[in-house]
């Protein structure tokens, strides 16, 4: 989110007036203001075609104005028309100078050969699968759909059945059906080519998520007494039923997740057979049905032969205050990744989880900000020692740059080393904050992000509650041409979290957008536990603290940690804020506070 631009327009309405007693005074004289004829700041072009730019500008009597174009003046009126006779990118800049100050807008004209529409179609992982004799409504979205001549057509065996933006596709017949989506306009025609497979069930499938992202192994790691929360990853289940065992031992447990506490030291073999519940299909007989849709996985618990004190490690007197590495960087799509401006810093070159990670933690130690992008993008680093949990009001802290009126609240998990090998793959454990428990609070929340099929295009996402939305591309901001981090090669991916609800609101009379902070608990906000220091303004220096006292289990019931090795943060909200983009989590340092 560009925290920056709001603290400019919140400026900017300080020096218009001032309210004294409810009544609104005038200051004087008030800077030009200047309201561009294009929500997104680009304007396409064709090449060898005239293009008009005719901005608004308020209170812009006796004003000099500018317009530049590779820091040369191309025009000195407000409205300016140009042609551009080469394919490329400009940047023209309009400047509005009055005595009571300056205005400055940079656009961004496109200037192209030829604009055929764009198809985008979020496909999910596993195809595009339709139960037969259902209804399934396809919903493409559209680029260059606003030229001249612009039309659809679906196609199914040579015929066109459709000329609508979206199609409803149903069979009877189980197979695979071929439908092809062509889009034209007046600079050409584009497409696509799908495949439906009817089926008479869903593929259901069962499995055992990882500690993170890029990591295979479903393994799970525990000290004797402490329990561990088994909850399966269901897909295309709707009325699921449970059945647990241990080492090939019923254990009666029925429920979606089972909490397995182990007594002593060893490896446990943990099952869940889950079963479709309901009649079966007609065409089915009940034993095959039950047989199609009884699948089982299992996970292997480690109960290490250790005691938590002896995987201690202590601070020595090198050690760092701050993180020494970054394991994992898998941002969400985001208005900052893949930017390789100046602020963005990005070099362009990050497309592995190494190089990516590497960039990272380049980034935090030299204090500047990491994005994470929309909901679920998170960073988990560790430190050259364990933190241990203290009397003290703090064990460590996150550096962020929240402010009054921008607040981005990334939720704190903690993990300890529990197998020593020095890699967080073990159990991670949220840090309760002032939401958890709260209606409107969403615990195992999934978002899967869609890989846009072309540059400049938003990222379609779809979510486990059934909605779907998209990360909007802002155009008049960022100049890279996807959002969608370059070092996941898959065309879609998914992230789980816990999702707060959101606090962002618009205010009605100034237009300006608001995100309030919450009352404490979260990175990137400011909180009751916000710490001295840190400027109010842009909110660099800006840092929350974190008692691992506050470690929690899926169910919220307390974890009794004495330390901990690796810290991860993670974007909390699912949300949007107008122009300023989506709502995301920026890290800068993570830092233990009994190191002075």
């Amino acid at each position: 989110m560009k925290k920056i631009r709001l603290v400019f327009f919140s400026a900017l309405l300080l020096a218009s007036s001032c309210n004294k007693d409810d009544v609104i005074v005038d200051d004087g004289p008030q800077p030009p203001v200047i309201t561009l004829d294009s929500d997104t700041g680009i304007y396409t072009v064709k090449v060898g075609r005239e293009l008009t730019i005719a901005p608004t500008v308020e209170h812009a009597d006796d004003a000099i104005v500018t317009w530049t174009l590779d820091n040369k003046i191309v025009s000195r009126q407000i409205v300016y028309t140009a042609t551009w006779n080469e394919v490329g990118e400009y940047y023209p800049v309009l400047s509005v100078q009055t005595e009571a100050g300056k205005a400055e807008e940079e656009l961004k004209v496109e200037v192209l050969e030829r604009t055929p529409p764009v198809v985008s179609i979020a496909v999910p992982q596993q195809g595009l699968k339709v139960v037969a004799n259902t209804d399934y409504t396809i919903a493409p979205t559209f680029k260059y759909d606003d030229l001249e001549e612009f039309a659809i057509e679906w196609v199914r065996d040579g015929k066109v059945v459709s000329t609508e933006r979206s199609y409803t596709f149903r069979e009877e017949a189980l197979g695979t059906y071929p439908v092809t989506i062509n889009a034209s306009n007046i600079d050409g025609s584009t497409t696509r080519e799908l495949e439906i497979e009817v089926v008479e069930t869903m593929p259901y499938a069962v499995s055992f998520g990882t500690p993170s992202y890029f990591q295979s192994s479903t393994d799970r790691y525990t000290f004797a007494g402490r329990p561990v929360y088994l909850t399966p990853l269901l897909e295309y289940f709707d009325r699921p039923q449970f059945s647990w065992s241990v080492n090939g031992e019923p254990v009666g447990c029925t429920d979606g997740t089972y909490v397995f506490t182990p007594r002593e030291s060893g490896e446990y073999d943990v099952a869940v057979c889950v079963t479709e519940g309901g009649a079966a299909p007609q065409s089915l007989s009940r034993d095959i049905a039950r047989a199609a849709t009884s699948l089982t996985a299992r996970v292997v618990v480690h109960c290490v032969p250790d005691s938590e004190t002896e995987r201690y490690r202590p601070a020595g007197s090198g050690s760092s205050k701050y993180q020494n590495e970054v394991y994992e960087w898998t941002p969400a799509p985001g208005q900052f990744i893949g930017e390789t401006s100046a602020i963005g810093g990005m070099t362009g070159n990050e497309t592995t989880p190494e190089a990516a990670n590497a960039w990272a933690e380049r980034r935090l130690a030299e204090r500047k900000f990491v994005s994470l992008g929309g909901f679920g993008g998170y960073i988990v680093v560790g430190f050259d020692h364990s933190i241990a949990r203290t009397e003290n009001e703090y064990d460590f802290a996150v550096g962020g740059n929240a402010f009054a009126s921008s607040n981005e609240p990334g939720i704190v998990w903690v993990m300890q080393d529990t197998n020593g090998d020095g890699l967080p793959n073990d159990e991670w454990y949220e840090l309760r904050g002032s939401e958890s428990g709260k209606e409107g609070t969403i615990g195992n929340y999934a978002v899967t992000y869609y890989k846009p099929t072309a540059p400049k295009m938003n990222v379609e996402w779809t979510d486990s509650e059934g909605e779907s939305g998209c990360i909007d591309y802002l155009q008049a901001y960022h100049r890279q041409d996807y959002y969608y981090p370059a070092w996941i090669p898959a065309d879609a991916y998914t992230l789980r979290g816990t999702r707060l609800p959101s606090k962002n609101r618009i205010d009605p009379v100034t237009g300006y957008w608001s995100n309030d902070a919450y009352d404490w608990g979260y990175a990137d906000n400011k909180g009751s536990d916000n710490l001295p220091g840190g400027d109010a303004t842009d909110g660099s220096g800006q840092r929350n603290g974190f008692r691992i006292a506050n470690a929690v289990q899926p169910d919220g019931t307390p974890v009794d940690l004495q330390y901990i090795d690796f810290v991860k943060v993670q974007v909390g909200v699912n949300a949007k804020s107008g122009w300023l983009g989506e709502i995301s989590t920026e890290v800068f340092f993570f830092e233990d506070l009994s190191i002075q």
